[in-house]
């Protein structure tokens, strides 16, 4: 895979954006199969008449490169994936996707998310941050009689509360909420306001933008929050300095199975 953009590209006296390089290892069935298979990236279901990207694998698991400004990636949470291998049976699968940073993705087309297995239900999550709701991401484990632990669902907390639709077989159910881990810095990232942009080596605190703009040229010397936490200037943008809050845990919880 080609080396990801990590600052400025200087081409002919022009700057260039920051870039990333995505790349797809493509599985049938958790493996390697004969005939090529197609991945195709679209913003939604209701822009499939505009295609953004094509992957196509060329050794029967490796798919091309591709090469993507990074503020376009980032500005759009989540892309939609649609994978074809027309080896019979036929098989497709769409899924949706976040992209961050510069990566070599595995995309089953086959493999599910666990939704085959255990009966439907649904969980009340509420996530808040220093006692105010927020919209984090929500991860349920659960650990059947057989000791195995399986995955029984994820999802987002809008505006601090959601009903989590996941599957179980019966066993004890956790939920795991994570804060965000913020974009690692990037030199001349444009950034909106909002996003929160990680040091390079982390040390205690990330920064949330409050004032959109271009990241700058080199990575700037990092401050701690103090007194009134007010905004600094990070390139053309401002931000403050926030905590990063570990991943917490609860259970065992109550399902309701529908």
């Amino acid at each position: 895979m080609a080396t990801p953009a990590r600052a400025y590209e200087v081409n002919m006296g022009v700057v260039l954006p920051p870039r990333i390089t995505l790349q797809f290892r493509v599985l049938r069935d958790g493996e390697a199969s004969a005939g090529v298979k197609r991945l195709r990236v679209y913003r939604d279901w209701g822009s499939v008449d505009q295609l953004m990207m094509v992957f196509e694998t060329r050794d029967d698991e490796f798919t091309n490169t591709w090469s993507l400004d990074l503020a376009t990636i980032l500005a759009q949470p989540e892309w939609l994936v649609a994978g074809q291998d027309n080896a019979l049976p036929r098989r497709t699968r769409a899924l949706y996707l976040g992209f961050t940073a510069s990566a070599l993705l595995t995309y089953d087309i086959t493999s599910g998310d666990g939704g085959a297995v255990g009966e439907p239900a649904e969980l009340a999550a509420l996530v808040r941050v220093e006692r105010v709701p927020v919209d984090r991401q929500v991860v349920v484990v659960e650990r059947p009689a057989d000791g195995e632990w399986r995955m029984a669902g994820y999802g987002p907390t809008p505006g601090g509360a959601g009903e989590l639709s996941v599957r179980v077989v019966g066993g004890d159910v956790f939920a795991l909420s994570f804060d965000d881990w913020g974009v690692e810095f990037v030199a001349g990232l444009s950034v909106s306001v909002g996003q929160r942009i990680r040091p390079t080596e982390y040390q205690g605190w990330l920064y949330q933008v409050t004032e959109a703009g271009a990241l700058p040229p080199a990575e700037p010397e990092w401050w701690a929050a103090i007194g009134d936490n007010a905004s600094r200037p990070l390139g053309t943008a401002r931000a403050i300095a926030v905590r990063y809050f570990q991943p917490i845990a609860h259970g065992p919880l109550p399902v309701e199975v529908i």
